[in-house]
């Protein structure tokens, strides 16, 4: 297994020192063993749940099973769409898919790009030796980057193949909606105290990988910070996902990846109004709403060629 604190703190420089101290946290509040150490050096969700659900069941129960297996499809699915970008994937016809857009992509983009994309391969390989199944039987070729699922005909986000800015945006889509996905699951854990308390700590770490997309499109465009949603996304253009006549479809996928970010209200309090805060804007984007199943699962089957209901 690769050093993913390494490759963490390349991402972002404060990730060690946060991980190190998140995981004293959880080490002092329970007995740990050296897959939990492991999971928590990567700073993932998925891991945390996969290690903590191993050690406390030594085989997860029904509910957080499926939690692991289907976060395993997500980071499959993440892991093989880096691969593509960056020429490496096991499928020819991936690679050859972006070879188009690769040579425009720069150089720090690429280097990140390769960071993040270890990370995502790590946790595969984690969340499979924690005991994740790969349910849909997921290989490189299970899936169509344009969104078209299993069609030869190119999809609404096939400009991601031709153009860096809508590629950068079509990542932010992809790990925005992961960052939700993972918290939307945090019910089905709420029977394990260890597993979602852990799962909760680790989450904003998670967010890095989304963090370091948004640096990258800013520094791209010159544009200004992305925002989450509020009929555009900003940083590459004034239509959805950054780019100008972005088609209805790419718009809709948009909606769906943001819908019900702008809430203000958290446990019952309105975070606008509270003091210091400047806007509403800067509530909402303070925190991430979670998203179910079904709602990610109708973000990312167009991507998928097996049906992943």
């Amino acid at each position: 297994m690769k050093s993913n604190e390494s490759i963490l703190g390349s991402i972002d420089p404060e990730i060690t020192e946060r991980l190190v101290s998140r995981r004293e946290a959880i080490v002092k509040g329970a007995s740990t063993s050296s897959m939990i150490a492991a999971g928590l050096a990567m700073g993932s969700v998925p891991v945390a749940l996969a290690a903590l659900s191993r050690q406390a069941f030594a085989q997860p129960p029904a509910n957080i099973k499926a939690v692991l297996d289907f976060a395993l499809a997500l980071e499959i699915f993440e892991n093989e769409f880096y691969k593509a970008v960056l020429g490496i994937s096991s499928s020819a016809a991936q690679n050859t898919a972006f070879a188009t857009v690769r040579p425009m992509i720069p150089a720090a983009v690429v280097t990140a790009a390769q960071q993040i994309q270890r990370h995502e391969e790590d946790h595969v390989a984690f969340l499979l030796a924690a005991g994740a199944t790969n349910v849909f039987s997921l290989t490189a070729d299970s899936f169509n980057f344009t969104g078209n699922r299993s069609s030869t005909t190119p999809g609404p986000f096939a400009a991601a193949t031709t153009d860096a800015a809508f590629l950068l945006a079509v990542a932010q889509l992809a790990e925005d909606t992961g960052v939700r996905a993972y918290k939307g699951q945090a019910e089905n854990l709420i029977s394990d105290p260890t597993v979602l308390t852990a799962a909760l700590r680790i989450h904003s770490v998670e967010a890095r990988h989304a963090s370091k997309i948004r640096r990258a499109r800013r520094a791209l465009t010159g544009a200004p910070a992305v925002v989450k949603w509020s009929g555009t996304i900003s940083g590459g253009g004034s239509a959805a996902a950054g780019i100008t006549g972005a088609s209805a479809a790419v718009t809709a996928a948009a909606q769906a990846v943001y819908a019900g970010e702008d809430l203000t209200v958290q446990a019952g309090i309105n975070i606008a109004a509270l003091t210091g805060v400047p806007s509403a804007a800067a509530a909402s984007e303070a925190f991430d709403e979670p998203l179910s199943r079904a709602a990610v699962v109708a973000i990312v089957q167009p991507f998928f060629k097996p049906d992943i209901s």
